[in-house]
């Protein structure tokens, strides 16, 4: 499992943007976050990236988990 993402929990401040996503992308596969405006999507890849980092949840990156690490960590 190259990313796995489990129910994850964002806010903005006191906005609840985020409830409880979860997701799995195995090597080699492609990934579309589709959905109407304010959805989400954008939130998503933000947590998955740390700018935006949950409050509950854990995102797993080649099985280690990434939940509050600095996004530079991240990226590398």
């Amino acid at each position: 499992m190259l990313l796995r993402v489990e129910d994850i929990h964002t806010y903005y401040g006191f906005s609840y943007v985020l409830q409880g996503i979860s997701l799995e992308v195995d090597q080699g596969e492609a990934v579309a976050l589709l959905g109407r405006n304010g959805v989400g999507k954008t939130t998503t890849l933000k947590s998955i990236i740390g700018v935006a980092p949950p409050r509950a949840g854990q995102i797993f990156f080649e099985g280690s988990n990434i939940v509050g690490l600095a996004p530079y960590q991240i990226v590398r």
